[in-house]
């Protein structure tokens, strides 16, 4: 009797456990949150500039034939490429981060 009364009410120390990461997730992986109905849709529009050239991305095409898609500028010219100071990263983007900072202390007190 003293047994029963001290045991939760359902389920086992196991089931509490994953109730409680239930619980905990919920809002991280949860429904999303419901928003009018008379709200308008945002999302890409063709009219922002592409990061290669500047023109409108509706002006571009793109070719899919292979197993890498392939973006067409509808002109040769390109945007100026900005200048970095600091190191490169390992796929040739500016490094940042804790690469940035031993670059910083290397270099630095030079």
């Amino acid at each position: 009797m003293a047994r029963d009364a001290a045991s939760r009410p359902t389920g086992n120390a196991f089931t509490h456990f994953f109730e409680k990461v239930d619980e905990a997730l919920e809002p991280i992986f949860g429904a999303p949150p419901i928003t009018a109905d008379d709200e308008p849709l945002r999302g890409p529009t063709g009219e922002e500039a592409c990061p290669v050239c500047g023109h409108a991305m509706f002006e571009h095409t793109f070719d899919r034939s292979s197993s890498n898609t392939v973006l067409i500028c509808p002109t040769d010219e390109r945007l100026p490429e900005h200048e970095v100071a600091g190191p490169y990263g390992e796929l040739g983007m500016p490094a940042s981060g804790r690469r940035l900072e031993k670059y910083e202390e290397r270099h630095g007190a030079s």
